[in-house]
């Protein structure tokens, strides 16, 4: 067992290296240990969006961002809705973490996934998203130009609350899961960010 896990360490820190650093980059903007950024983005799919950002890396492997689109998207359903179209939504204001695959010396890939908001909403209205980005890097790395996909679903608390609903008031088939869970509900960016 203590040699699997030996394996595994040995692995893992190799990878981390190599995501970390990429060959000939010195250690500057959003590749230093600890690196804050802020900038613009531009969001489309069911709505052209607009809105502003703030990120945080670390080492360039991983990081934090704070979103806030000035538009919102859609409207606001009632308090405890039926339909299902009422669950999927764009946010507002968006809360995601980031993973990064590989880093090379102009771009890099990444993962990311979180918690959206409706603020627009008199009541706790949110969602849940996931997509992957390729990120391009300009300036010694201070400067980035993101491009990515975005898909929302719906929390698995507020699903099962319609279903009990729809059941109280005796809807005799359930919709199936996949009209709740699927990538209908998607968006497209491009942000600019500027790391320091």
């Amino acid at each position: 067992m203590f040699r699997y896990v030996l394996i595994y360490f040995i692995l893992f820190s190799g990878c981390f290296t190599t995501v970390a650093y990429s060959p000939n980059a010195s250690a500057q903007g959003i590749t230093r240990r600890f690196s804050f950024g802020a900038g613009t983005q531009l969001g489309f799919g069911d709505q052209a969006v607009v809105g502003i950002l703030g990120s945080a890396r670390f080492m360039g492997v991983a990081g934090f961002d704070l979103e806030y689109d000035f538009n919102r998207v859609t409207s606001t359903p009632p308090r405890n809705p039926r339909e299902i179209n009422a669950l999927h939504f764009v946010p507002n204001l968006k809360l995601s973490g980031a993973v990064y695959f590989f880093r090379k010396r102009r771009y890099a890939t990444y993962a990311l996934g979180g918690i959206g908001i409706d603020m627009g909403a008199d009541y706790n209205r949110s969602n849940l998203f996931t997509g992957a980005a390729v990120e391009f890097t300009f300036l010694k790395n201070t400067l980035t130009l993101n491009v990515g996909l975005r898909f929302y679903f719906p929390r698995p608390v507020d699903v099962e609350k319609q279903r009990e609903r729809l059941v109280m008031d005796g809807t005799p088939v359930l919709p199936s899961y996949t009209d709740y869970y699927n990538f209908d509900t998607y968006q497209l960016f491009i942000s600019l960010r500027y790391y320091y």
